[in-house]
């Protein structure tokens, strides 16, 4: 499967590892060649995991003619950025909403997402639909080219979307992307609960977590705990700071809320229109939060700044709602104010 995934893909696989050679330098001034020899660290963590992550991560390197550790630093690359401990320049954001089925339309709830990260990773996206002969669910996967775990949604009606968060103390453990790939490998929402907290992450971070059960929880991942957070009137918006009142635990701090102040009203904009919504929720209902621009450009439709310096600009890099009840998947590559939703099914 990996084969398959390095040869179609081989092409984007480079220019992938060209963004993120440039951004590694841009954020913590490190060599492309010194974060392969780091990423190694995390082969045992993740074959302890799951070895068959690490095989996929082979086949990929095979299949695209590149050294193994090209790909494991690709899928390694959230956690090697803090090695340069300057993860302060981040000035990206994600939002993620789920709506449950009491107050989705035809009681088929949603979930949705904006990736906001470096624009030029839109020509490096791929889409899979991924088939697996060993008992797991079929995977509709979109993904930064040679990055094995993404944003999903599969088979078994389970979808799963990123925020990013931080504290002042990078923790050690799972690389971000194996744990959700190791989510899109799961059939229920507790049981991915279960996979993605068994072991230590590496990064801190909210999961949204939904299925075509009608239910959907943000859970956010600190160094040392996690909590859930359950929708509040079947709304839940998350985007970059800490919602728990429990986390992160002292004295850790959390840090993702100086790096993105724009995060908070973010999700104040996405909870207002939404409750502000008499009827149930539709997936147009759902489209105009996602096209939002208030605090331009730093909205939930976020554009590139051009006052901040070029390496460390960050946009909308694709708009992604999913209709859990029907398996409908609405995908927008770029800013959802500029381009159509794509219509695809599981």
């Amino acid at each position: 499967m990996g084969f398959q995934e390095g040869r179609n893909f081989g092409r984007q696989i480079r220019e992938s590892i060209d963004c993120y050679k440039e951004m590694f330098m841009d954020y913590s001034g490190l060599e492309w060649k010194r974060a392969k020899k780091l990423s190694r660290k995390f082969i045992d963590v993740i074959r302890e995991y799951n070895s068959d992550y690490l095989e996929e991560i082979r086949g990929v390197a095979d299949g695209a003619e590149l050294e193994f550790e090209d790909i494991l630093a690709l899928n390694c690359r959230s956690e090697l950025v803090f090695v340069g401990k300057e993860f302060d320049k981040a000035d990206g954001g994600c939002t993620s909403i789920g709506i449950s089925k009491e107050r989705a339309a035809n009681g088929e709830a949603i979930s949705a997402h904006n990736w906001d990260w470096k624009t030029s990773q839109r020509k490096n996206m791929v889409m899979m639909k991924i088939h697996q002969n060993n008992g797991k669910p079929t995977i509709f996967m979109v993904t930064e080219a040679g990055i094995i775990g993404k944003t999903g949604f599969n088979s078994a009606g389970l979808s799963v979307f990123l925020n990013a968060l931080s504290t002042n103390q990078a923790p050690e453990g799972i690389p971000l992307h194996i744990a959700m790939r190791a989510i899109v490998d799961c059939e229920t929402i507790s049981e991915a609960l279960t996979m993605v907290t068994r072991m230590p992450l590496g990064c801190c971070a909210n999961f949204m977590l939904s299925h075509r059960n009608g239910e959907c929880i943000h859970v956010e991942i600190g160094n040392e705990d996690f909590d859930v957070l359950y929708p509040e009137n079947g709304i839940a918006v998350h985007t970059n700071h800490f919602c728990s009142q429990r986390l992160p635990i002292r004295p850790r701090k959390d840090t993702m809320k100086y790096k993105t102040p724009d995060s908070f009203i973010r999700r104040g904009r996405a909870l207002k229109i939404l409750e502000k919504k008499e009827k149930p929720i539709t997936i147009e209902d759902v489209k105009e939060v996602l096209k939002d621009h208030i605090e331009y450009p730093d909205s939930i439709c976020r554009h590139d700044n051009p006052k901040v310096p070029e390496g460390l600009r960050m946009g909308t890099v694709f708009s992604m709602i999913v209709n859990l009840g029907t398996g409908d998947i609405y995908f927008c590559k770029g800013n959802p104010c500029e381009y159509e939703y794509e219509h695809y099914h599981i």
